[in-house]
């Protein structure tokens, strides 16, 4: 508790100093220099804060943005915003003004130290620069590349509970095929209903192919309850089977059923949107294959 005291303490400290130029900083004539085609500039957040071994990420928002004229500045915290020159260096840049200090590359972030600490900075949106954990989980066991937590929370929910539909072999892994028609949030309480052509593909590697032992389609209405930034399944309405299917999917996709027919019709894009979807999961998790094959036909190539 004592060094992480210390820690919260050195990043006030460093970051009342960065924005100040009692710091060592001093006025700057206002740059006039075309800067636009450089690759630092944009929005920075401040991620955290290091001294030798420790290190402990903000609470709160410090952006530090750097303009395409040469000048820029660190708002954030309770301190007033600071503005500042910066001039290309090797490996980085360098401020001057009410900012004064050096930046350097650290992979896709930004570095500097101060006072003996070093201040990261990474690429920053306008929205949170972590993902949730449904939205990681989706992108590394399902094979989801979006940013939606609704969506990742779909993707879960039909590789984990729709495939137990199927008898799963030891060692299979489970990557859903969607085709999302229709998503409505509600904008009181944030939870939300999903309308989608929902399928599910179980694999077993085989040598440098996924072999495909079972799966299909379960197009229906998932209902999702928001908890914080991620979604729960609440409940999913599947179209039925056999004679009540077309009555069945009328009455759960309502005025987005002839989207929904066309959509499912389409087995060249629902082919697509699998070998993609496969490329995405073997991408994130490493797996060294190159194919996936469905029993019967000949080996398809993964668009990797």
């Amino acid at each position: 508790m004592k060094k992480k005291l210390v820690i919260l303490l050195a990043a006030v400290m460093v970051l009342s100093c960065f924005a100040l130029a009692s710091c060592g900083g001093s006025s700057s004539d206002e740059s006039t220099t075309d800067l636009s085609d450089s690759k630092y500039v944009g929005t920075w957040k401040a991620q955290g804060l290091s001294i030798g071994d420790d290190s402990e990420d903000f609470d709160e928002e410090y952006l530090l943005t750097i303009n395409g004229d040469g000048t820029g500045i660190l708002s954030g915290g309770d301190d007033e915003d600071a503005s500042f020159t910066w001039k290309p260096t090797d490996g980085g840049f360098k401020a001057s003004g009410d900012v004064n200090t050096e930046f350097k590359e650290d992979g896709d972030d930004l570095v500097t130290k101060i006072l003996g600490a070093e201040l990261r900075f990474v690429r920053y949106d306008g929205s949170s620069t972590e993902k949730s954990e449904t939205e990681t989980s989706a992108e590394t066991e399902y094979g989801y590349t979006g940013s939606d937590p609704v969506e990742a929370a779909v993707y879960k929910y039909v590789a984990e509970e729709l495939s137990k539909n199927y008898e799963l072999p030891d060692g299979s892994v489970s990557i859903p095929v969607i085709q999302f028609v229709d998503i409505d949030v509600d904008n009181d309480d944030g939870d939300a209903e999903v309308l989608g052509d929902f399928w599910v593909y179980n694999y077993v590697v085989d040598g440098d192919t996924l072999k495909c032992v079972s799966g299909g389609a379960h197009p229906g209405k998932i209902d999702l309850v928001k908890s914080g930034d991620s979604y729960t399944v609440e409940e999913f309405e599947g179209v039925q089977d056999g004679s009540n299917y077309e009555a069945s999917a009328k009455d759960i996709f309502e005025e987005h059923y002839d989207e929904f027919a066309k959509i499912n019709s389409d087995s060249d894009a629902r082919e697509k949107v699998r070998a993609e979807t496969i490329a995405a999961y073997v991408k994130a998790n490493g797996l060294d294959v190159t194919k996936y094959q469905d029993e019967g036909w000949d080996p398809v190539d993964i668009p990797l």
